[in-house]
């Protein structure tokens, strides 16, 4: 069950070094959770990770507090709710989080997110979910972690931009894998976000800009002793790095993209192109999750990481079926392990349409990301939009 904890940042300290490793002797030290790889919807993570100008709602809201307030183009009430659930899993992965050291398992990860809009002004709430263990830890343990974002947004017509803040929380727990009730430690901390979407009116492109806070932890709750506690010296603290995403979108098709077309559907065959720019920054003295339950150190974030990011969806057959190919680099963040490329993939195909409050559409989404040492695959069941 995944519980409050770090996720989507927890398992990217997960696998033991390219490297030999100093032992752990004191607690003055600090676990980093760092997120490289592609977290989000099938339509992010088919597009390269490349979102941030394109994902509106509660889905776009996991990384752009503005998104809520960016109206989807067929929506022209005053009022509008939007919700999303998506699970995936990298279980075929061998090397998680590019640490260096293959090894077997890998994360589950959710995403939720409710949000609502009345007129120009939007709140939203997400969480993203994560669990995993610690490959070659002694006792066993798992690792689970949670962000909780909260948002408000709004959308301002004279400068066709809409800008958001808010604070997310992460936290993240360490449990010994045969007793669930025997928690290692917890940890919990906050940090502020803003993000702003440019859609100028009657244009087919957008722009946006996000920035994520660096959340530190400082407050360890365990019930040992720090340092002897089930045969582990437990960290001082624990910290994420601060976080820029910029990138931009650009829609080609019959009709000009940034309008309120109105209906329930925009049914017309399109070429959507994005792109984004993911920039991390660098963690004092910081070392991994997985090194530690083999109590040892090893060094990560040393230096400032950046990510590239692209992708393309391509609406096929209006209303039936859209195609999805994209790739992105995974920056280094561990000593003596290089990045990696990942390719990605994915379709989404409408299989049914029904009345329920309104005309709905039923899909099937299925998606895809692979690199070396590394596989994601998501299999999502929802709405047409």
């Amino acid at each position: 069950m995944v519980r409050s904890t770090w996720v989507a940042l927890a398992l990217l300290g997960l696998t033991a070094p390219a490297r030999a490793n100093d032992p752990i002797t004191n607690t003055n030290y600090t676990i980093e959770f760092y997120d490289g790889v592609a977290i989000g919807n099938t339509q992010l993570v088919g597009m390269g990770g490349a979102g941030s100008a394109l994902i509106t709602g509660t889905s776009g809201s996991l990384f752009n507090p503005s998104a809520m307030a960016v109206r989807p183009t067929t929506d022209t009430l005053n009022w509008n709710w939007d919700w999303h659930a998506d699970f995936l899993t990298a279980g075929g992965s061998k090397d998680y989080d590019n640490n260096g050291q293959d090894s077997s398992g890998g994360a589950s990860l959710i995403t939720l997110g409710l949000g609502f809009r009345w007129q120009n002004f939007a709140i939203a709430g997400t969480m993203i979910g994560q669990a995993a263990p610690i490959e070659g830890s002694s006792p066993e343990l798992d690792v689970e972690a949670v962000r909780l974002r909260g948002m408000a947004s709004v959308y301002l017509p004279w400068i066709d931009t809409a800008i958001g803040a808010g604070i997310q929380s992460g936290s993240l727990e360490v449990d010994n894998n045969a007793d669930e009730a025997d928690s290692l430690f917890t940890v919990t901390g906050i940090g502020p976000i803003i993000g702003a979407t440019w859609t100028p009116k009657y244009r087919d492109f957008r722009v946006a800009a996000a920035f994520e806070g660096r959340i530190v932890g400082e407050d360890i709750s365990a019930t040992c002793d720090p340092m002897n506690c089930q045969g582990f010296i437990l960290p001082d603290r624990v910290t994420t790095p601060w976080r820029v995403i910029a990138g931009g979108a650009w829609r080609f098709s019959p009709t000009q993209w940034n309008q309120l077309v109105g209906g329930n559907f925009r049914d017309e065959r399109s070429l959507t192109v994005a792109a984004d720019v993911v920039i991390a920054g660098a963690s004092k003295l910081a070392y991994g999750v997985e090194a530690f339950g083999m109590h040892e150190l090893q060094r990560t974030g040393r230096d400032t990481a950046v990510s590239v990011r692209g992708g393309a969806e391509f609406e096929a057959f209006p209303g039936r079926l859209r195609l999805r190919a994209g790739s992105y680099w995974e920056p280094a963040r561990y000593d003596d392990v290089p990045g990696r490329l990942h390719v990605t993939f994915g379709l989404e195909l409408r299989v049914f349409e029904f009345f329920a409050w309104g005309r709905r559409r039923g899909r099937i989404s299925f998606t895809g990301d692979v690199a070396e040492r590394y596989r994601n695959m998501a299999l999502s069941v929802g709405f047409w939009h």
